[in-house]
């Protein structure tokens, strides 16, 4: 990951941390599996929906990027005990098109019992480099970034923004360290539908290839079982690579 070149003013910016009851190492430990089964891609899930910011990112930048900045402060009980945790089996572009998800590519996130969501979202992500914490990160200054399509400051609250540097703002010590950076391939974000409950054991996450098909198979039984699924989501069932 080359964190050593010159930050780009134009980029995504997400913040990752303790998620769906694993650690951040733990999540980065199964993103590298992904990259490399998927030879460089590896989707990356994210809690809200960017479609319009990574567009204009599209459209102003031949190779646009996501930059990965660790979450300060402790992480929230509901981020590392959380209710339940499922797996997203089915996606759409942000224009409503079926995306058949790469093979080993698997997104999980916490799922409430009582007010269970049906829709996630994910960043889609290349490096040719390992997925390994920079010893040297260079920083950002959070005060300098501006949501790209509003030009309004960053909320504190998002974790993931489409994002402008300001360079009128004065460089200081910076707040956030960027511990990785990635490149976004099209369709760059996608819609994630079809969650499927993970037994503990899978969240565990110890052999990621048997993780990966033992939730595709839950996938195939339940669909199989009858589970109500549109025609358009069953016909992206039978059209993903399984194994």
């Amino acid at each position: 990951m080359a964190t050593h070149m010159a930050l780009p003013v134009h980029f995504c910016w997400t913040r990752f941390g303790t998620e769906a009851g694993q650690t951040a190492d733990q999540i980065l430990h199964r993103k590298e599996q992904e990259r490399l089964a998927n030879n460089g891609i590896f989707l990356w899930g994210i809690g809200n929906s960017v479609g319009p910011g990574v567009r204009e990112l599209a459209r102003n930048n031949e190779y646009p990027e996501v930059l990965f900045s660790p979450i300060k402060g402790c992480p929230r009980t509901v981020d590392a005990a959380p209710e339940s945790i499922v797996a997203w089996t089915l996606g759409e572009t942000d224009e409503g098109k079926l995306f058949a998800l790469p093979r080993y590519s698997l997104v999980t996130s916490r799922q409430s019992v009582s007010s269970p969501k049906s829709t996630h979202y994910a960043l889609v992500c290349f490096s040719s480099a390992p997925l390994t914490l920079s010893a040297a990160p260079p920083s950002l200054e959070f005060g300098a970034l501006r949501n790209f399509v509003s030009g309004n400051p960053v909320g504190a609250s998002q974790v993931t923004a489409v994002v402008k540097r300001d360079s009128s703002v004065p460089a200081k010590i910076g707040n956030y360290r960027v511990a990785l950076r990635a490149h976004l391939l099209p369709p760059f974000f996608i819609r994630l539908r079809g969650p499927v409950l993970l037994r503990q054991s899978e969240n565990a996450v110890t052999d990621w290839y048997a993780t990966v098909q033992s939730v595709w198979d839950q996938r195939i039984r339940l669909s199989a079982g009858g589970t109500a699924l549109t025609s358009r989501y069953e016909f992206a069932r039978r059209t993903l690579l399984l194994f």
